[in-house]
């Protein structure tokens, strides 16, 4: 009977053992499961974008700077840890160890960071690279060449602002000049996209324009800023125009002018007015765009001659 019962209880203990282990070793598994879920869905979340790429490279000493702009677009924090760059033309490869975290709508502006520079035997100047960033979740972030070369080559030749052509357009405001032009808060009605306009009109044009500048920096431009319409000379030799100076609208509405900033790499719609064709009636007219203003800290101008007007 003692046996027995003793049995019973051995057995007993046992059976609970070995469900207490179980239970615990479902638990570890389940937990190991959910980290695991865990860690795929942040690896899965992670979004960084590497935009504006370029390279420079120094001949002399083999090293090759990346140029990038890293902008974290996910919902979960990112640690970028590898740079990898690739010369396609003498398959020559590197790697560079980073630890760059970034937080849910961080942007890191890496534009000529010593921290990007990486050495390849023979890399030349006209060569073509590639490379890719790596994350500690094992994401590889591949550069992308937002601006492309081409369009880097032709700010340097023309500037470094340029003009949507096709998204050019002028708003006819009320009143009739030259009584006095429409007030600040006035709506400016819809854009009309035609190179004929009336001379008898209170006109805002309007202007999409993009900052190129290789330095990345931003540009403001002042209230000097204006759009020149200038006529041929007229059979006397008489050159004549008028001109519209940059303004603000805000919700499609006239407002007071404060310096106009130009993100780099953003299209942004600036507008010239109030005024009317006074001195260009019945003419065609050279639109010149003049820009002043500062890029950083240093004085900036340009002239955009792409447009040219019918005056009725």
């Amino acid at each position: 009977m003692i046996g027995t019962t003793f049995m019973v209880l051995v057995m007993m203990f046992l059976s609970t053992s070995v469900f207490l282990w179980t239970l615990s070793q479902n638990t570890t598994y389940n937990e190991a499961v959910r980290a695991r879920n865990q860690e795929d869905a942040d690896r899965y979340n992670e979004n960084v974008v590497a935009l504006s790429g370029n390279y420079s490279v120094n001949e002399v000493t083999d090293e090759v700077t990346v140029n990038v702009v890293l902008k974290n677009v996910g919902s979960v924090t990112v640690q970028v840890i590898n740079l990898w760059v690739l010369d396609s033309v003498n398959r020559g490869y590197t790697n560079k160890s980073l630890n760059l975290n970034m937080k849910s709508g961080d942007v890191l502006n890496l534009v000529g960071s010593s921290w990007l520079k990486v050495t390849i035997l023979g890399a030349k100047e006209n060569h073509t690279f590639t490379s890719w960033f790596v994350t500690a979740r094992g994401n590889t972030i591949p550069l992308e060449k937002e601006l492309g070369v081409i369009i880097a080559q032709l700010a340097q030749g023309i500037g470094s602002i340029s003009m949507t052509f096709a998204t050019f357009r002028y708003y006819e405001l009320p009143g009739n000049p030259p009584a006095n032009p429409p007030p600040l808060g006035t709506d400016i009605g819809s854009p009309k996209y035609n190179f004929t306009m009336p001379s008898n009109k209170w006109i805002v044009f309007g202007v999409e324009l993009t900052n190129l500048d290789e330095s990345r920096e931003d540009i403001t431009l002042y209230e000097k800023s204006c759009i020149w319409l200038l006529s041929p000379p007229d059979s006397a030799g008489a050159i004549k125009g008028d001109t519209w100076y940059i303004t603000r609208v805000v919700g499609n509405k006239l407002s007071s002018f404060t310096p106009q900033v130009l993100k780099y790499g953003s299209r942004t719609m600036v507008y010239f007015g109030v005024c009317y064709g006074k001195s260009i009636a019945n003419s065609i007219t050279a639109v010149n765009i003049l820009l002043f203003g500062k890029r950083g800290s240093t004085d900036y101008g340009q002239n955009l001659p792409f447009v040219a007007m019918n005056v009725n």
